[in-house]
């Protein structure tokens, strides 16, 4: 599954510092969700100093209208979530498609726009040369990519023609908000597959939990009782799902970077520090 970023939505769409305030949050919401819920991804953006081409608050680029917000810890956390913690390559460094191949967008009113040497037309080519493969765009809120998808509740479809061939139409998914984002997921991973029910018999599955989450935690080579064993990054600590409680008493057990027990967590990585074991280990050696 690829997963770009439409650069292309940012179109001075937000009158004020409140309006893309907002459309941060929702964004920020969104790659939450993604980092928590898919496991096998690539993510791409476009060139970071290209963002000076789009207007954001109306009258300002992008990367001026980050400056503009009041809340600079909205900003700090939208860098780390969206670039950061997500990771996302450039790209240009891997780019399919030839910038000599002209690339429109069908945009609402019937029209086309032009999307030459975008994320758009990089996607497009992607896609033209595998179908197999998942892809999506994630837009900016309130821009012109709103055609309604005909088949994922709150999703739009945008489609790309290449060369002005217009009988071979290249159509990709695209979401802008978190909700949409459920929705497609579940139509494309039918995640709800994922969901743990407390009325089993048996242990959750690795993927049932926090542990589905990559970009926070990495699967090592070591297991405890059948279960693997994962390192979470940013702190050094290890996890694994006990193999012998399921249903309501389902949970992980945590060890710090020593392997000393730090207690009990939920399915979600609450840690529950009264169930600290000081005789519960796990060899890192």
């Amino acid at each position: 599954m690829e997963i770009f970023i439409n650069e292309v939505s940012l179109e001075g769409q937000f009158v004020t510092e409140v309006e893309f305030r907002d459309a941060i949050k929702v964004f920020n919401s969104i790659f939450e969700l993604i980092n928590q819920k898919i496991k096998d991804k690539e993510l791409y953006k476009e060139d970071s100093n290209i963002y000076a081409n789009y207007e954001a608050i109306k009258g300002s680029n992008f990367n001026a209208s980050l400056n503009q917000l009041k809340d600079k810890s909205l900003k700090t956390a939208f860098i780390n979530i969206v670039f950061n913690k997500s990771n996302p390559k450039e790209w240009r460094i891997y780019q399919m498609h030839s910038s000599e191949d002209s690339f429109d967008c069908l945009t609402i009113d019937n029209d086309y726009k032009d999307v030459c040497d975008t994320s758009l037309a990089e996607v497009a080519e992607r896609k033209s040369q595998n179908e197999s493969k998942e892809y999506l765009l994630i837009n900016f809120i309130n821009s012109s990519f709103r055609i309604t998808h005909p088949h994922i509740s709150s999703c739009c479809l945008i489609t790309v023609i290449k060369n002005n061939v217009e009988d071979n139409q290249i159509c990709i998914d695209g979401i802008d908000s978190k909700l949409a984002l459920e929705y497609w997921l579940e139509n494309k991973l039918n995640l709800s597959s994922l969901e743990y029910s407390l009325d089993v018999t048996e242990p959750p599955r690795d993927e049932q939990t926090l542990l589905l989450d990559t970009t926070r935690f990495q699967k090592t080579s070591r297991k405890y009782d059948g279960r693997c064993i994962y390192c979470e990054l940013p702190t050094g600590m290890y996890w694994y799902v006990d193999n012998l409680h399921y249903g309501k008493a389902a949970h992980l057990e945590v060890f710090d970077k020593r392997g000393c027990h730090l207690g009990e967590a939920d399915l979600q990585g609450n840690i529950d520090t009264s169930k600290k074991d000081k005789n519960k280990t796990i060899n890192l050696s």
